[in-house]
């Protein structure tokens, strides 16, 4: 007997639970008639609904005498699942086909009623939302940048484990992920770990002086602008949609991150010399304005050993000054 039509609604009017302690029941008594099943406990209204969702998910067979037989359940609920698994995909294929066509839908009368598309955030849980809203729907493209400010040290005093997650589109593919972190937040205890954590998850890290204030820019489409590092209680800042502004700032975070530091990720072997990645970190963060005793404690070392290592990269390097070792190690490639 084919499987019925069934009607939408009828999956959500019957518990899940109660659909898998039929099913069982079916499994567990190869006799089973709805007679013994009503009688078992089970309402003769819930027996016929789900009889009907379980034929209907190929898991169970109902004859036209009634008599009831369950098909192997492994070939059957790998079939059941692998429908249900290509119609998510299809759902998560049409979301940002339908995102477009709800974000323009919605700019026409956004443009009339709010030119600017800008809606403003007023505290730190705002703005954190706002950018965990905008960082979920990314499609393409992530570009960061991070000032000294409350958000930022939020973000990167959280707990490590948070850090490990990639960041990926809704086919589960990487995202291009551009990130500029100002080099005082070097100062946050764990923040060099957390770094190389978001790194190593796809994160194009990257360290700058004085960065002016913090955005996330995603798919050239939202931003949220950040002024947490000038007004600690956040008002100011803004949610951006649509926007001619989110280009100029998408550019702005483009020119800092092609002009900052790269965070080292291995040892790197220049004219014959090999440069750890402790080393290249050293000059990294000096470069970046980071003190030696700053240094010392990111790198869970004592400031002696830092200051032992930078004359060390100097004489490799032919330095007679860490001036000159900064422009040496930006010639060679080394930061």
């Amino acid at each position: 007997m084919s499987a019925p039509d069934l009607p939408v609604h009828l999956d959500v009017a019957m518990p899940e639970e109660e659909i898998t302690r039929l099913y069982l029941a079916l499994i567990h008594d190869p006799a089973a008639t709805r007679e013994s099943l009503v009688a078992a406990g089970i309402s003769a209204a819930q027996v016929d609904l789900g009889l009907q969702i379980l034929t209907h998910r190929g898991l169970a067979e109902v004859d036209d005498d009634g008599a009831i037989s369950i098909p192997p359940p492994e070939g059957a609920l790998a079939a059941y699942t692998a429908e249900v698994e290509r119609q998510l995909r299809r759902v998560r294929a049409s979301a940002p086909q339908l995102g477009l066509i709800h974000r323009r839908v919605r700019a026409l009368e956004d443009a009339r009623t709010n030119p600017l598309r800008a809606s403003t955030l007023d505290s730190l849980a705002e703005i954190r939302s706002a950018s965990i809203a905008v960082v979920a729907g990314a499609e393409r493209s992530i570009l960061a940048m991070r000032a000294y400010g409350e958000r930022s040290i939020q973000l990167l005093t959280s707990p490590l484990v948070d850090h490990d997650s990639p960041t990926l589109d809704s086919a589960g593919q990487p995202l291009r992920y551009l990130a500029v972190y100002d080099s005082r937040l070097l100062e946050l205890d764990d923040a060099l770990q957390t770094l190389r954590r978001r790194q190593a998850s796809g994160e194009d890290v990257r360290i700058a002086e004085d960065v002016p204030f913090s955005a996330i820019v995603v798919d050239g489409l939202q931003a949220v602008v950040d002024l947490t590092n000038i007004e600690p209680s956040g008002a100011g800042s803004v949610s951006l949609w649509d926007s001619p502004l989110i280009t100029g700032i998408g550019n702005l975070v483009e020119r800092l991150h092609a002009r900052s530091l790269p965070l080292p990720a291995v040892d790197l072997d220049v004219d014959g010399e090999l440069y750890s990645q402790r080393d290249q970190t050293i000059l990294t963060l000096l470069a970046a304005g980071a003190s030696d005793a700053n240094v010392a404690r990111q790198l869970g070392v004592s400031v002696r050993t830092v200051e032992r290592r930078v004359r060390l990269v100097m004489e490799r390097l032919g330095a007679q000054s860490r001036l000159q070792a900064g422009v040496e190690a930006v010639r060679r490639g080394l930061v």
